[in-house]
């Protein structure tokens, strides 16, 4: 016995008729007749009486008919439950950015994410590469966005590139340094503020840090808060690393300069999600918000970053 055999029989008592019962299922009555035929069968009684006008449910069938509404009532309510879980599911999206410095570059993507689409809600956090990759395979994040890294497919993760991260060393307007070519012993000759030692780019940081005598990571200042770096920065001698999504914003021109130094090639980068069948509509809007404004923008061809900044 199956529970559309059930229906058909629920529907009969309620409609009184089987022809009347077909109409509202929008099937044939040969159907419905076969199939409350097929459930007397197996329970070996009579649900209903045959009359001129329709049909009389039995003392028999009554017992049996009742439970049948609930239990369809019940399974009705279970998938409608069901529903709304996903319905709510598809609604949050939790995106990992790593490392967490890079956060910062999600700014434009989420502030689109989220005002051209009221429903979803985003959750988004920081966390370093293998941490998040850790998140994201057991399911506590929906997508990671960091330098790409190459997937097994055994690990039902997929890996979509995003245009490549490119950083430079950035100082207040009028900074000594500003104007002319730099090697590391002129940028270890200030103070750095760095976010940490474990994100892109930091091969060229380290290189500085070998034209000091000191002990190198005691001469850093490691400071994941943006703004407090700029802040700095802004008001000092110190130097600091920056994406060139951000120096080529009007913002980062009324205030900083990007300082001329090989900071090295750039940093492929990836939007990094388990291989779903079916993505939420919350994943496919976020994607639609990096294809708009994506995290990371690459120098416009033939044109060195220093002339990006002066235009």
């Amino acid at each position: 016995m199956n529970l559309t055999k059930l229906r058909y029989v629920v529907a009969v008592d309620r409609e009184g008729s089987i022809s009347r019962a077909a109409r509202v299922l929008h099937i044939t009555q040969s159907a419905v007749t076969k199939a409350v035929a097929d459930v007397e069968a197996e329970l070996a009684l009579s649900l209903f009486d045959r009359r001129a006008r329709g049909v009389v449910t039995t003392a028999e069938g009554r017992d049996f008919i009742d439970r049948a509404a609930r239990i369809l009532s019940d399974m009705d309510q279970l998938v409608d439950d069901a529903r709304t879980k996903r319905d709510s599911r598809d609604r949050v999206l939790r995106i990992g950015i790593a490392p967490p410095s890079l956060e910062g570059l999600m700014n434009r993507t989420i502030r689109h994410l989220v005002l051209n689409h009221e429903a979803v809600r985003v959750q988004l956090r920081g966390t370093p590469f293998e941490a998040g990759m850790q998140l994201l395979r057991q399911g506590d994040l929906d997508a990671l966005i960091g330098p790409s890294h190459p997937l097994s497919p055994q690990t039902g993760l997929r890996s979509e590139p995003l245009p490549p991260l490119r950083a430079c060393i950035f100082a207040r307007k009028g900074h000594p340094l500003t104007g002319r070519r730099l090697q590391g012993r002129d940028i270890a000759a200030y103070p750095i503020i760095t976010p940490d030692l474990s994100g892109p780019h930091v091969e060229p940081i380290l290189d500085i840090l070998e034209n000091l005598e000191d002990e190198p990571l005691r001469s850093l200042h490691m400071l994941e808060n943006f703004p407090m770096a700029a802040g700095i920065i802004e008001r000092s001698d110190a130097v600091g690393t920056v994406s060139v999504t951000y120096v080529q914003s009007q913002a980062f021109r009324t205030r900083f300069e990007a300082l001329d130094f090989d900071m090295g090639a750039p940093v492929p980068m990836a939007l990094i999600t388990r291989g779903e069948m079916q993505p939420s509509k919350a994943m496919k809007w976020l994607r639609e918000a990096l294809e708009a404004h994506p995290p990371t923008v690459p120098l416009t061809p033939g044109m060195s970053l220093l002339a990006e900044t002066a235009t």
